[in-house]
């Protein structure tokens, strides 16, 4: 059951971002990455948000949200690597990628209010939020 939820919820992100302009796209040039590799980036972007949402909450001393964040952030993970793993990518190229995505996601999140709630908005709409 579990894996045919998760893949539900990756033909899901697929689905859904086939034809969202994406950041990452945008700034590899003209070349739209498939629909798959945007959503492993979602799913990498959403890991990121959820971190920061836990952190938040946690300094709100909202301990209950920052353990659903928590949750949302192991499924974003998950995602991310099903998708990365779907896309031929090894697991030294995943967590390179999710260290990137945290070194250029998490420092626009804090500084940029609007970015992050847009990402949030992005994230829930997806469930991974």
């Amino acid at each position: 059951m579990a894996r045919s939820r998760h893949g539900a919820l990756v033909f899901l992100l697929a689905a859904t971002l086939l034809g969202t302009p994406h950041a990452f796209a945008q700034a590899q040039g003209s070349e739209q990455p498939d629909a798959s590799h945007r959503a492993y980036e979602a799913a990498l972007k959403c890991f990121v948000a959820n971190g920061r949402a836990i952190g938040l909450q946690e300094r709100a001393g909202d301990l209950e949200s920052a353990a659903r964040y928590e949750q949302k952030a192991r499924l974003s993970f998950d995602a991310a690597v099903r998708l990365g793993q779907s896309l031929g990518f090894s697991g030294t190229r995943i967590n390179q990628d999710l260290g990137i995505a945290q070194g250029r996601e998490l420092p626009q999140m804090v500084s940029d209010t609007v970015y992050f709630e847009r990402a949030v908005a992005t994230c829930r709409a997806l469930g991974l939020m």
